[in-house]
């Protein structure tokens, strides 16, 4: 039961709350079998994050954004490969997730990798080669990975159909994944310096038209003249589609291009199906095709086969784009272009990039970054192919040269920043929910406060954190007591240089001249030290359906550091939230296991219902095995007042007595997991 105090005007409205208690049919503080003090009610599991890109050579890849994502999209974890081509990390992950998902934005791989969580944590590298033991996540194709490996026989290399006036033939045969049999015997390596070139160039999800417009000027080659005889060979470089693409090849004397379709006798299908190893193809990065000996005076154009493979063949298409950009479909001229061509002096080689859907289909599908099949020509010798009217390949833009692509900088001229990081992701908010009866038990409908809390963590380019803007959302105060809430962090209160919206109305907080509370060790946030202030009432606020709803109130601090900390150092958000107990500084309430502040009263640790005995792992646990406070990674639908929370989430003693091993997902509002009468809905 709440400790009732206050003044007898409002003291009979807290009696009626108490003799609102259901009847049940054990004691809600009765121990949950199975469970004990070892137990942490850990909803969130402190886990390492390992990334490491290299190429075929071993040279690290540095630079590239990678984000860890939940399998629902949200983004949980945000940094840049260090300059051993290298993000380690820890974050605190949701239990309930076995695997997460890695987009790794660099061209010359897939953009999105399934990770199954191991017991050293989400561990994940690559060295240019995509590994069997990486599963591409890919949505659109996860029922055709190419499995089958029937070969297709030497008649299909014959093999013609007439569509539209073209004839359709391949360059020779290919396995049932679609991967050519003619691939050359050496892969071309695709070096770390390269694909920054090419990323530089076609970066993922970047309109071409904004981002470079120069690309699609007019007067620009799009195909490749070969002006001296010479060995002409295409490399796969990397796919960005949803669909199962196919790339075939046709020539034409230079000085009479094609007009129309009609104009080209035959395509010749150099890669059936163009699609990564594991996301519905075969192919690796750097897989290189001979399409033969040329004379001088041929020029050499490419064709798309928008999602052309069709477990067989591929001549099942949606629809053709040619690198002659009047044979493509578009009635308005001016977004006809479907691909670029960049000349590459260093690396000598020509990039071709395409874009598979329809220009005319903006916004809906087509985000003309130009990339959904990228490639290059490369030949022997290279001086055999005209470089006059290509555009040149790209380089990095640093503007603030703190190592951190513009494009991907969220703050490109300024070199102490370079992104933002949200905890737990940029969509979700998380919730912690508190019992303030300690060390006395409480009714364990977990209401007595309830905020939502979500950080903003500004990084920069060495993925070390300059400032955290901490957001709370006051939801609930299910108490008689007039509370205070705060934070404390591993770190020493000197290396905060400021804190500011910190809410002291009360002569119970003292601060420091840089906003940390007086008298810790540990750099401590007080977020506000009277909850109720800022309520109209000193009563329930959000916990019974008969009172008055009142809008939940958002608090905000923002913290600077003197110099950049690593999530590690801080101690991982939401670091270590604590409820100061009826304006009585010595009296916090913190979650399980986790150590109190240096200005708590000691003598009350392990007294009445506290287990504390001298052990960490002992802090904040009931003699039963119950915690006085639980920490969500999600917004939390709370108990009303009264209502235990084991008899509104149906699912909770099973998870307490599994040890977290099962029903990882209580919180969740699956069938049957949920009692909704005894949780807390707004009228």
């Amino acid at each position: 039961m709440k400790k009732l105090i206050f003044i007898l005007g409002i003291a009979i409205l807290f009696f009626q709350c108490s003799m609102d208690r259901p009847d049940l049919d054990d004691d809600p503080n009765d121990p949950i079998p199975g469970a004990g003090t070892d137990f942490e009610f850990n909803t969130v599991d402190d886990s390492k994050v390992y990334v490491s890109l290299s190429d075929k050579k071993d040279d690290p890849i540095v630079g590239v954004p990678i984000e860890v994502m939940s399998k629902n999209g949200d983004i949980l974890f945000k940094a840049f490969t260090n300059d051993q081509g290298v993000v380690e990390d820890h974050l605190n992950v949701a239990t309930m997730h076995s695997s997460i998902l890695l987009h790794i934005s660099l061209i010359g791989m897939p953009e999105l990798f399934e990770v199954e969580k191991q017991a050293s944590g989400f561990i994940f590298e690559y060295n240019g080669i995509i590994e069997t033991s990486h599963h591409v996540a890919d949505t659109a194709y996860t029922e055709n990975t190419g499995t089958n490996t029937v070969a297709i026989n030497n008649t299909s290399s014959q093999r013609s159909l007439a569509v539209n006036d073209v004839n359709i033939t391949y360059h020779g045969t290919y396995s049932s994944n679609g991967v050519p049999d003619y691939l050359e015997s050496v892969n071309d390596v695709i070096s770390a310096d390269l694909l920054l070139l090419i990323d530089a160039s076609l970066p993922e999800k970047q309109p071409v038209p904004t981002y470079h417009p120069k690309y699609l000027d007019g007067d620009k080659q799009t195909d490749i003249d070969v002006i001296q005889t010479a060995d002409v060979y295409l490399t796969f470089v990397h796919e960005g589609a949803g669909w199962r693409n196919a790339i075939a090849y046709y020539t034409y004397p230079t000085n009479d291009p094609p007009s129309s379709e009609s104009d080209i006798s035959e395509l010749i299908v150099l890669f059936p199906n163009l699609s990564y190893a594991g996301s519905g193809g075969g192919l690796q990065s750097g897989n290189k095709v001979h399409l033969g000996q040329f004379e001088a005076g041929t020029s050499i154009g490419l064709a798309l086969l928008a999602d052309g493979w069709d477990g067989n063949n591929s001549e099942d298409y949606n629809h053709l784009v040619f690198s002659n950009k009047e044979l493509n479909p578009e009635p308005d001229e001016s977004i006809r272009q479907h691909n670029v061509l960049l000349f590459d002096e260093e690396n000598e080689l020509f990039l071709v990039g395409f874009e598979d859907v329809r220009r005319d289909n903006i916004p809906f599908w087509c985000d003309q970054d130009f990339n959904d099949a990228i490639l290059y020509f490369s030949a022997n010798p290279i001086e055999a192919i005209s470089t006059e009217n290509v555009n040149p390949i790209d380089k990095p833009v640093d503007s603030d040269n703190d190592g951190v692509n513009d494009v991907y900088d969220d703050y490109p001229n300024d070199p102490n920043l370079a992104y933002n990081n949200y905890y737990p992701s940029f969509t979700e908010y998380g919730t912690l929910a508190f019992e303030d009866n300690w060390p006395d038990l409480g009714d364990y409908d977990f209401n007595d406060m309830v905020v939502d809390y979500q950080f903003l963590m500004r990084c920069n380019a060495q993925n070390r954190i300059s400032e955290i803007e901490a957001s709370y959302i006051v939801q609930a105060l299910g108490a008689g007591f007039r509370n205070g809430f705060g934070f404390s962090m591993d770190i020493s209160p000197s290396l905060v240089s400021s804190v500011s919206g910190s809410s002291i109305t009360e002569n119970y907080v003292t601060l420091n001249a840089n906003g940390t509370e007086a008298g810790q060790s540990k750099a401590t946030i007080i977020v506000s030290d009277h909850l109720h202030g800022h309520f109209p009432t000193f009563g329930f606020v959000n916990t019974r359906t008969e009172d008055q709803y009142h809008d939940p109130v958002e608090l905000a601090v923002d913290i600077a550091f003197s110099s950049p900390q690593t999530n590690s150092s801080l101690g991982l958000a939401p670091f270590n939230p604590f409820l100061i107990v009826n304006q009585q500084r010595g009296v916090e309430v913190h979650l399980p296991s986790y150590e109190p502040t240096d200005l708590v009263d000691t003598d009350l640790l392990g007294t009445n219902e506290d287990s504390y005995e001298g052990q960490v792992s002992q802090h904040y646990k009931s003699r039963s095995g119950l915690p006085w406070a639980i920490n969500m990674p999600q917004k939390f639908d709370y108990p009303k007042e009264g209502q235990n929370i084991r008899r509104g989430y149906l699912a909770f003693d099973g998870w307490v007595n599994s040890l977290g091993f099962s029903f990882m997902d209580w919180y969740q509002e699956n069938d049957g997991y949920r009692d909704n009468d005894k949780l807390y809905r707004k009228n």
